[in-house]
């Protein structure tokens, strides 16, 4: 323990130090005032001996110095004199702070026992002072504590209500379960779809709603291995009654607490099978539209009353539910975001960060029609009225910064609205094609009905006209009847490609090689590219042998190159390409011509629909009707530098 003794004579400074020598005391001496506040600057003191009678600043000077820093405020200062023995000046020193105040000569042991009460007095205020900011850290960091739990309480809050929320708006029945198939917990779908009660299912086997299909539960590492990508399965469902219905089932998996969790989002697809089983000879190839809706309750609201150790278990278990809860609204496909009563943003998955091309930083917080108010200005009123009204909104929109098509759910909530979009792009060109394929298929039934019914008046007509060319009565007229005959065979023509439309025509598939049926029609072809004054090459890479009927896929080809060669000037060069596109080989005709106009794009196929002066606009209709029978899709790519029509035939064909 430090002890500074101040005296401008080394004698004295020699006897105190003498007096007050021991190994608990370190003693620091001092031959003026300035020099005892060097002192003071460097070190703490428990205890200060001041001469009063001193040379440039006396001691009641530097005491008075001494008491004016904060620090050194409360440390005791004994006054030692020989001279200021008055009551006036006993009194000052104790006004300047003074504890003691001593006259030489003093005794020893007195002075010794003071020194020794005054250290323990400075050890125990010392104590005393270390055990406050001792409990002052302690609240603080009990205070820091409460916060951050009080956060993360309202935090897992706001999780509970999005959760609820996908789980009771959803119309797909979500199955929660173990890695052995048995039910953890289901939403309220689960009775529409199935006629069963939440409790009803709790801790059963899947297998009592999806029987009969080959779900491995019986081997968790098989069903962890099958469930590490998100998957598409479609699997038969069984009815509370018994009635049994297709479903398609968008597979997930999730890890809490080191256990695996599978996620099932089941959605009945009897209607969409229904339709597949309707238009399966006209087009096989559906969009697929999955929309996953998966959310978990789970119960971790419990009072914060408790001592600290157990107030940090809690916390860390609400931090594991939220990022649980957080992990599943991220992996859902869909634009998901939720506004307050403010029109605040409060939560954006991945994907409405790549919709709105801001981060969620950028957003949470922000108002929406703030930050996006002439692009979304038309949809304040729908959004307003689910508000208000707290009821659900559907619509179409189209996206911020593209013209992809969404489809739009708004729904309300206590804490503002829950939004969602849907890309419904395949949806529309699915739809598109469709309506194009009924085009298509009328004028095939009508091809069948009256195609055979004006041939046989027109074979008469021809066979008179013939006859009549042989008499020599109609010698002058010979000119005028090769016209009609000429005319009533290009009518036939016409009436020919016409019937190949029909949806009823018989195709003879055979094993083909489309490699040499190119390989055939090649010198033919190449003498059509030379006539028009014209080039013609091929690329063929090695591809699988297809179930083709010849003479259809024959026509088809003529068909692709000879509009190809129409719509190129003179030098152009038409290229035949054949190659593997997965599970598909793709037949390329490609041109050097001017493109074909936007407007006109959507109308390719229609029967008598031609951008040519002299065309019937059958030939591309024939080509789809061909592609068509052989469970084949037509694709287009065109601008400025030419067209390419690619056939797409499936390896493993179904007829």
């Amino acid at each position: 323990m430090k002890i500074l003794i101040v005296d401008d004579r080394r004698d004295n400074l020699l006897a105190l130090e003498a007096v007050l020598e021991s190994p608990d005391y370190h003693l620091v001496l001092a031959m003026s005032g300035e020099e005892a506040l060097k002192c003071l600057l460097k070190d703490d003191f428990a205890v200060i001996l001041l001469d009063v009678q001193m040379p440039g600043m006396d001691g009641f000077e530097t005491a008075k110095l001494i008491r004016a820093r904060k620090k050194n405020e409360e440390t005791p200062i004994i006054f030692i004199t020989a001279i200021y023995q008055s009551t006036e000046n006993i009194t000052k020193g104790y006004s300047l702070g003074a504890i003691d105040y001593l006259f030489k000569p003093f005794n020893p042991e007195m002075l010794k026992f003071k020194i020794d009460g005054f250290i323990k007095i400075h050890m125990h205020k010392k104590k005393i002072k270390h055990q406050n900011d001792l409990l002052k850290q302690h609240a603080l960091d009990l205070e820091i504590i409460n916060n951050s739990l009080e956060r993360t309480t309202g935090d897992l809050r706001r999780a509970e209500a999005l959760a609820r929320i996908i789980g009771e708006t959803s119309t797909d029945t979500v199955i929660t379960m173990d890695t052995m198939g048995r039910i953890i917990n289901t939403n309220p779908a689960i009775k529409t779809m199935f006629g069963y009660e939440h409790e009803d299912l709790l801790g059963e086997n899947v297998e009592v709603l999806l029987p009969d299909n080959n779900f491995p539960f019986h081997n968790s590492l098989n069903n962890f291995v099958l469930c590490q990508s998100s998957k598409i399965l479609n699997a038969t469902a069984k009815h509370k009654t018994g009635r049994v219905f297709p479903v398609e089932i968008q597979v997930g998996v999730a890890s809490i607490d080191e256990q695996e969790i599978l996620v099932w989002s089941v959605r009945d697809i009897s209607e969409r099978k229904q339709l597949e089983k309707e238009r399966i000879d006209r087009y096989r190839t559906l969009e697929k539209l999955v929309l996953e809706r998966t959310g978990e309750l789970f119960r971790t609201n419990q009072k914060l009353k408790e001592e600290i150790f157990k107030r940090n278990k809690i916390g860390e278990e609400l931090r594991k539910t939220s990022l649980r809860l957080n992990n599943i609204l991220e992996s859902i496909t869909d634009v998901f975001f939720t506004l307050d009563h403010h029109w605040e943003f409060i939560f954006v998955n991945e994907e409405a960060e790549k919709y709105w091309l801001k981060g969620r930083d950028e957003l949470i917080g922000k108002n929406i029609w703030d930050l996006f108010p002439e692009a979304l200005l038309e949809y304040y009123p729908l959004f307003r009225k689910a508000k208000l009204k707290k009821e659900a909104i559907h619509f179409e929109i189209k996206g911020l910064y593209s013209e992809t098509p969404y489809e739009a759910h708004v729904y309300p909530s206590e804490e503002g609205l829950t939004i969602y979009y849907h890309n419904i792009m395949e949806r529309k060109m699915f739809e598109k094609e469709m309506a194009r394929l009924d085009r298509l298929n009328l004028v095939g039934q009508m091809a069948a009905g009256i195609g055979h019914e004006v041939r046989n008046p027109l074979t008469t007509i021809r066979g008179f006209l013939q006859l009549m060319e042989g008499k020599d009565e109609f010698a002058k007229s010979k000119g005028y009847i090769k016209l009609m005959i000429e005319e009533l065979d290009r009518a036939n023509l016409i009436i020919s490609e016409f019937l190949s439309l029909a949806k009823n025509k018989t195709v003879d598939l055979r094993p083909l090689n489309l490699n040499t049926l190119i390989e055939n029609l090649f010198p033919l072809l190449q003498a059509d590219a030379m006539v028009s004054d014209k080039n013609i090459k091929t690329e063929l890479q090695d591809i699988e042998v297809l179930s083709l009927d010849e003479k259809e896929i024959r026509q088809l080809i003529l068909n692709l190159v000879r509009n190809g060669m129409e719509a190129m000037s003179r030098n152009g060069t038409l290229t035949l390409n054949t190659f593997m596109d997965g599970d598909r080989v793709v037949l390329a005709v490609q041109d050097e011509g001017c493109g074909i106009k936007d407007q006109d794009i959507e109308k390719l196929g229609t029967p008598f629909f031609t951008t040519k002066e002299s065309g019937t606009g059958l030939g591309l209709a024939t080509c789809y009707s061909i592609s068509a029978r052989h469970n084949a899709q037509i694709d287009i790519e065109t601008g400025n530098s030419g067209t390419t029509f690619y056939v797409k035939f499936k390896t493993k064909q179904k007829y």
